[in-house]
């Protein structure tokens, strides 16, 4: 394994909840001990909240979380999903490359759009990282994507389940059941539909 950064993210596809980016750096020196922490994308919440410590404190990493309120104001301004994801991209694996201050010459992330859609998207950044590879599941190929999956789902958890609290309702995952649309309309008629803004992308159906 050769030195690398990696990028993924959390979130698009759920209606509550934020959108987590994080980009980490992954030394040669650290295959060892991540091949013992037994990484797996098919981990569980708590393998994930437990292992998400572990590596916030040992990697490099940039977490950049969006949240509802900030991300509807991008969408009503016309921003697609897709754009907004690869700016996040673009601005985690630029932090990360800053934090190590050296030459890395294998950046990957997952592609979500064609390579010339995701850097025409950035063609107003100051800042834009030109030669990454895009990887289709790349997590399971790469440990620093893996690992920026670990620790986007573990800060996308831990705010989530903050908001819970604050709403005082077992908010649900994803964004197409009943079960989302029910929660939606009670947090409406309780809080009225302005905090709809706060806790929800306005976009999906």
């Amino acid at each position: 394994m050769e030195s690398h950064v990696g990028c993924y993210e959390t979130g698009s596809l759920d209606f509550f909840g934020p959108l987590c980016v994080v980009a980490c750096y992954v030394d040669q020196k650290d295959e060892k001990e991540l091949n013992e922490l037994g990484l797996d994308k098919e981990m569980s919440t708590n393998d994930i909240e437990k292992i998400g410590k572990i590596l916030k404190d040992k990697l490099t990493y940039s977490l950049l979380l969006l949240d509802n309120s900030h991300y509807n104001q991008y969408v009503k301004e016309g921003q697609k999903l897709s754009c907004i994801k690869a700016k996040l991209y673009n601005q985690a694996v630029t932090n990360v490359m800053q934090k190590v201050a050296m030459k890395v010459d294998k950046k990957v992330v997952n592609q979500f759009v064609s390579p010339k859609t995701y850097y025409n998207y950035l063609k107003s950044e100051v800042i834009v990282v030109k030669d990454l590879s895009f990887e289709q599941k790349g997590e399971e190929q790469y440990f620093a994507i893996m690992c920026s999956s670990i620790l986007s789902k573990y800060a996308f958890y831990q705010y989530f389940n903050n908001m819970s609290r604050s709403l005082k309702v077992k908010l649900p995952r994803g964004n197409t059941s009943s079960v989302v649309d029910h929660v939606a309309v009670s947090i409406a008629k309780k809080y009225g539909k302005k905090m709809l803004l706060e806790v929800t992308k306005t976009n999906m159906t």
